[in-house]
C-alpha cells in the first residue's frame, strides 16, 4: 500500500521541494516524464519517496491507483510493484530512496 499525501509541498518552488525530499533519504534525483509516457511495473528493494513539482500522473502500487499532481508526496514501500501513466502535460518529480536501505 502506498501513502499519498496531497499538497504537502504546495506553494514551494522546485529547489525547496528538492531539499525537503532529500531529507527523507539520499540525494533526490530529478525525473521528467513526457506526456502520456508509461513506465512498466517495477519494484525497488527500498522504500521510495516521490515529490511532485509539476504535471500529473497516475501511479499504480499493487492494486491501488493514486492520481498525483504538483505539490503531492507519494511514499512507495519497498518490494511493492508500481507503474506510472503520465498525464497529458507530462510530470516533473524528485525521487529518493529512504536512508539505511541497501539494494
Amino acid at each position: 500500500m502506498g501513502i499519498h499525501e496531497p499538497k504537502v509541498y504546495a506553494g514551494l518552488d522546485e529547489m525547496a521541494i528538492y531539499e525537503r525530499v532529500s531529507r527523507h533519504g539520499y540525494t533526490a534525483q530529478r525525473v521528467v516524464e513526457e506526456p502520456g509516457a508509461f513506465r512498466e511495473a517495477g519494484k525497488s528493494d527500498c522504500d521510495l519517496v516521490l515529490a511532485f513539482v509539476a504535471g500529473s500522473a497516475d501511479v499504480r502500487i499493487g492494486t491501488e491507483v493514486f492520481h498525483v499532481v504538483s505539490g503531492d508526496k507519494l511514499n512507495i514501500p519497498g518490494g511493492r510493484p508500481h507503474s506510472t501513466l503520465v498525464g497529458e502535460y507530462g510530470v516533473l518529480y524528485y525521487v529518493t530512496q529512504v536512508e539505511g536501505c541497501t539494494d
